[in-house]
Parts: structure tokens; C-alpha cells; sequence
């Protein structure tokens, strides 16, 4: 029997039915699914079976970029309508086969935290619920230095996505007077993050001292577009540059990963010649497969990490390490709408 997928994808869920279960097998492995026919886009009609259907669908390209970070797992279990709870320690049902990434905290004990190795593994864990994919900032055990630094645009209403593009150029021009690549992607909602790769050369401090002297530049030469507020109310109709989110233990949704909102968007990368042309509602789970037929990966050069030197702009910056703000939880993705 087919899975009960509702968008006419290039690959099927490779699945049979088994009484409650829904069954594939991935060499010794058996993944065993529930609900795939639950509607988790009540307006769309999508279901759990489309949202494990799109990972398998886009693994090839997407798992370089989430392959050996620790996830945290923000479990969706009724769709986009329904409650959700966060877990960063892998849950008690892992399969032994799921591999896991062991990093101690900050009060002494350690987080078991998921990871992924494979096309079935990223299936385990849409299969928990996460409709989202949310990693950590660097790969393996080691969190102290990122493996890439990165600007995150975030509009406030009135504000839009034109304001948001307006200021992502702005922030490519001042990159590009020091000749550093960067690579520009939709949130998958109304904002866009643009990565600079660093190849782990720098720790979160100086990573910070440098996102922070880019945004101040930005912002003394539009300070009525952007805003580097902390209070919420103070950044009506502007973009925020959220500096803190380049610190460790905080994450955002993965290039590729689809997010709980309306028509299942996706977070999508792009070049910047396409910048004018970037509609973030028009990257869905329906359509990235095709668009990455037809684009390849434009963040490829984000996954592979190749060492960039900042050293020129460092000291052109002047800048300094930048203590992050703490929050009691870290938790993905900074506002919702964002």
C-alpha cells in the first residue's frame, strides 16, 4: 500500500502497512512509523507521510548541512495546529542505530543529543514528529567555535520581506569591500539568514565582535530600517539584527528543513543574483524538489566550511569579543513569526 501522501513528489515513501504501523527498510534497519495520514497543514491538507516524503525527497542535498550536528528535537506530534514540546536529550525509544553526540553543559551533566548520518536516520526523526530540523551551530562534541558565523534578518510588521532584502544588501556590500563569500537563505517564514563560512578558525565571542561591528555599520547607515533593539516594541516596522543568535547552544532551522507554517515553506537557500526575484511563501515542501532539480545547492559551500580570513576585517572592525546575552532556555529560531 502507498503512504497517504497528498503532494505528487519525484520518490515514494517506501512503506507498507503493518497493522497500526507503517513499515521500511533501509538495509538491516526497520523504521516503523505511526500516523502517517495525519493532517499536520490543516488548509493544505499535507500530512505526515508528505513531510517524511519531501525529507527522503531532498536527503541528498540536505544532509551535508545537518549530518553530524547535534539536533535539538522540537516535536510536533499533531501538525502545525497542534502543541509541541522541545527535547534535546535523544528520547528513551531511540533506536541503537541513531547515532548521538555527547556534550556536556553548563551545570555538569551531559545532553545526549541526536544526530544524523543518513537519508534513514533524518526519516527517524520527522517519523518523531520534528517538523522543523534544528542544529547546532558546529558539528561533533566540540562547541566552542562555530562553523560559521551568520546574519540573521528578522522584519517586524509593517515591515516586510522588501525591507528584508534591502537590508541583506547592505550587509553583502560591506562583506564584499573585505572580499568575504557569503551565502544568503529564506528562514522558511518572513526573514532570511546570510552565512559566512569560517571553518571553525574563530570562537563565539569574536564571532559575535564581528556579526556586531557589521550590524552597527548597517544600522548607522539605515537606522530607520534596522534595528538592533532588545525590546520587542521598540522594533515595529523595522528589520532586528539578532547578533546573540551566534552563540553556542543556539540554532536555527537548517537549510532545506521545512517549517510549521502555512504551505509547509521551506527554508531555501539561493544565489544572490536571484535576491530580487526571492518570494519566500513560493519555497514549499511542494516545490523545493523541483527547485533543487533545477538549482543543485547553492549552500553547498556552507556545508563544506572552507576556511575564510577575517583577519583584515577583524582589524579594520576594530572588533572585540561580544559577551552573549543568556536566556533561561536556548531554544530555536528566535521569535516565531521570524
Amino acid at each position: 500500500m502507498d503512504a497517504p501522501s497528498t503532494i505528487p513528489f519525484p520518490l515514494e515513501l517506501p512503506v507498507v502497512r503493518r497493522g497500526e504501523h507503517w513499515v521500511a527498510r533501509a538495509g538491516e534497519r526497520e523504521l516503523r512509523f505511526t500516523n502517517l495520514d495525519k493532517v499536520y497543514w490543516p488548509e493544505e491538507g499535507y500530512t505526515k507521510a508528505d513531510l517524511l516524503t519531501y525529507y527522503l525527497n531532498v536527503s541528498a542535498v540536505m544532509l551535508p548541512h545537518v549530518e553530524g550536528r547535534p539536533l535539538t528535537l522540537k516535536r510536533m506530534p499533531e501538525g502545525i495546529s497542534g502543541p509541541f514540546f522541545y527535547e534535546k536529550n535523544a528520547p528513551a525509544h531511540t533506536p541503537p542505530w541513531i547515532p548521538r553526540i555527547t556534550i556536556a553543559s553548563e551545570g555538569g551533566r551531559s545532553i545526549d543529543f541526536v544526530t544524523v548520518s543518513d537519508a534513514a536516520d533524518m526519516l527517524w526523526v520527522a517519523g518523531l514528529g520534528c517538523i522543523e530540523f534544528h542544529p547546532l551551530h558546529a558539528r561533533g562534541p566540540d562547541q566552542s567555535r562555530p562553523d560559521y558565523a551568520f546574519f540573521d534578518l528578522d522584519p517586524f510588521p509593517p515591515a516586510g520581506f522588501a525591507e528584508v532584502r534591502h537590508v541583506a544588501r547592505l550587509i553583502r556590500t560591506v562583506l564584499e569591500r573585505f572580499g568575504i563569500r557569503s551565502y544568503p537563505k529564506t528562514s522558511g517564514a518572513t526573514g532570511m539568514q546570510i552565512m559566512v563560512p569560517l571553518g571553525r578558525t574563530l570562537d563565539y565571542p569574536t564571532v559575535r565582535g564581528f556579526v556586531g561591528a557589521v550590524s552597527d555599520l548597517v544600522h548607522a547607515a539605515d537606522p530607520d530600517t534596522t534595528t538592533l533593539e532588545w525590546e520587542v516594541k521598540r522594533r515595529t516596522g523595522k528589520v532586528f539584527l539578532d547578533v546573540n543568535m551566534n552563540r553556542e547552544g543556539a540554532n536555527i532551522a537548517a537549510a532545506y528543513s521545512v517549517r510549521p507554517e502555512p504551505g509547509a515553506t521551506v527554508s531555501a537557500p539561493f544565489r544572490w543574483e536571484e535576491l530580487d526575484d526571492i518570494e519566500p511563501a513560493a519555497y514549499t515542501m511542494a516545490t523545493m524538489p523541483e527547485r533543487i532539480a533545477a538549482a543543485g545547492d547553492p549552500f553547498a559551500p556552507v556545508a563544506e566550511g572552507t576556511p575564510q580570513d577575517l583577519g583584515p576585517a577583524l582589524e579594520a572592525l576594530e572588533v572585540q569579543p561580544r559577551p552573549a546575552r543568556r536566556f533561561p532556555t536556548d531554544r530555536p529560531s528566535g521569535p516565531a513569526a521570524h
